[in-house]
C-alpha cells in the first residue's frame, strides 16, 4: 500500500511539477520518487543483495527528507546549506553499510536521523510561517512532526523487544505503528504541498489583478476601491481626507527621446521616490500611463499642500537614469483636493477636482502643485 500510495503521489506531482517555476515542486516529486524506490526495495528484502535492500533502500529515505528540505527552501526563496542537507544521507549509507548484520541497530540509527532530518523541515517551515501564505504549511509541519512521533516510537519499541526484531517483516508493533505512520504523514504531507504551491499562485494571481505590475504599486482598480473605502471612513468620522493627483510632465518627450524601456525605468524609480516620503496610512497607487494617485487620510488641505510641495521637491531633486546610463531631470505637476471642499463629497467628485487641479498646475508652467477650487454657485436671480 505504501508502495502504491508513494508511486501515485508521484506521478501526480510530477506531472505537474515545472522545475523553471523553483516552487519546490520538482523536488518534492523527487523527494516521492525516492520513497517509492526505496519502499520497494524494502518489500524486495531477502531476494535481492543486502546491499540494494538495507543500504540503497535506506539511502533513498534518507535522500526523501533532503530532497524536501530543499524543496521547501525553494520554496521559500531562501540559500540552501548543501552539505548539510544532504550530510545525513552519507551518514546513514555509512552506517547502514557497517550494521547489515543487525537489524535492531539499523532500525535505532535509522530512527534518529530521520526524525532529525523530519525536525529540521519543521523548524526551516516554522521559521518562514509568517511570511508562507495560507494553511498548506501547517499540513507539511503536521506530517513531518507524525514522522518524529512515528520514528520515536519505532526508537522506544526496538530498544524495549530488540531481540524479536529480526526482519523489516517481522510481525512488532513498532513496525507496524512506522507503517500506519509514514502512510498518514506522506499523504499529509502531499497534501500540504499542493495546497502551498495552490495558495501562492492564487497570491500571485490575486496581486496580478490588484497591483501594477511595473511599479508594484496598487493599480487603479484597487485605487477606486481603497479610495471609496477610506472616503467612507473619513464622512463617517467627520475626519478630513485629500487626494493627490500626480503626472510626470513631458513623459512623452522620455519615450520619444530614450525609447520606452527608458520610460519604464523612469516610472519604476519615481514610484520609489513618491512611496519612500508618503507614510505608512497613506495610498499611493498608479492610475496608469505616467499618472499617480495618493490618498491622504486624516490630512488637512494644508497637510496635504505640504507633502505635495515635498514630493515636487523631491522628484526635481533626484537623477532620473535612463537605459543608457545617461541622468535625465524629471518634473512633475500635483493636483490636490481635500474632502473638507464639498458638502457632500463622492469618490468621483475628487477624482474629478483632483484631476481639474492637475489640469491648472500643466496650464500654469509645470512643476508646480495646484489646489482645486470649487465653483462659486450660480442662483436663478443672476
Amino acid at each position: 500500500m505504501l508502495i502504491a500510495i508513494n508511486g501515485t503521489l508521484t506521478l501526480s506531482v510530477g506531472l505537474v511539477a515545472r522545475a523553471q517555476l523553483r516552487d519546490g515542486m520538482a523536488f518534492w516529486a523527487a523527494g516521492l520518487a525516492c520513497n517509492t524506490a526505496g519502499y520497494v526495495l524494502f518489500m524486495l528484502r531477502g531476494q535481492i543483495s543486502d546491499v540494494l535492500s538495507i543500504v540503497l533502500a535506506n539511502v533513498f529515505v534518507a535522500s526523501v527528507y533532503a530532497l524536501f528540505t530543499e524543496g521547501v527552501f525553494q520554496f521559500q526563496k531562501r540559500k540552501p546549506l548543501r552539505w548539510l542537507i544532504w550530510l545525513p544521507v552519507l551518514v546513514t549509507a555509512l552506517l547502514f553499510a557497517a550494521l547489515i548484520p543487525w537489524q535492531a541497530a539499523r532500525m535505532v540509527v535509522g530512527s534518529l536521523i530521520f526524525s532529525a532530518q523530519s525536525a529540521a523541515i519543521v523548524v526551516s517551515l516554522w521559521q518562514r510561517r509568517t511570511s508562507t501564505v495560507g494553511v498548506g504549511q501547517y499540513f507539511m509541519v503536521a506530517g513531518f512532526l507524525t514522522m518524529v512521533v512515528g520514528f520515536a516510537i519505532q526508537l522506544v519499541g526496538t530498544l524495549l523487544r530488540k531481540d524479536e526484531v529480526t526482519s523489516i517483516m517481522t510481525p512488532h508493533l513498532a513496525q507496524t505503528v512506522i507503517y500506519v505512520v509514514a502512510a498518514i504523514s506522506v499523504l499529509l504531507v502531499s497534501l500540504g504541498l499542493v495546497v502551498m504551491t495552490k495558495e501562492r499562485a492564487d497570491e500571485r494571481n490575486h496581486n496580478l489583478a490588484m497591483r501594477d505590475e511595473l511599479t508594484g504599486l496598487i493599480n487603479r482598480r484597487s485605487l477606486l476601491e481603497s479610495l471609496a473605502q477610506h472616503l467612507s471612513t473619513a464622512k463617517r468620522h467627520g475626519q478630513p481626507m485629500a487626494l493627490l493627483m500626480i503626472d510626470i510632465d513631458f513623459f512623452k518627450r522620455v519615450n520619444d527621446t530614450y525609447g520606452h524601456l527608458s520610460g519604464d525605468k523612469v516610472l519604476k524609480a519615481l514610484a520609489d521616490v513618491i512611496a519612500q516620503r508618503t507614510r505608512v496610512q497613506d495610498q499611493l497607487g498608479r492610475l496608469g500611463g505616467e499618472e499617480f494617485l495618493v490618498i491622504l487620510p486624516n490630512t488637512t488641505v494644508d497637510g496635504a499642500w505640504q507633502l505635495a510641495q515635498t514630493l515636487r521637491q523631491s522628484v526635481a531633486a533626484t537623477p532620473f537614469q535612463v537605459m543608457s546610463g545617461e541622468s535625465i531631470a524629471v518634473t512633475v505637476s500635483v493636483g490636490l483636493c481635500a474632502v473638507s471642499q464639498f458638502p457632500d463629497p463622492q469618490g468621483d467628485d475628487l477624482m474629478g477636482a483632483a484631476d481639474q487641479a492637475l489640469y491648472r498646475a500643466k496650464a500654469a508652467g509645470r512643476n508646480r502643485v495646484e489646489v482645486f477650487t470649487p465653483e462659486p454657485a450660480v442662483h436663478p436671480s443672476q
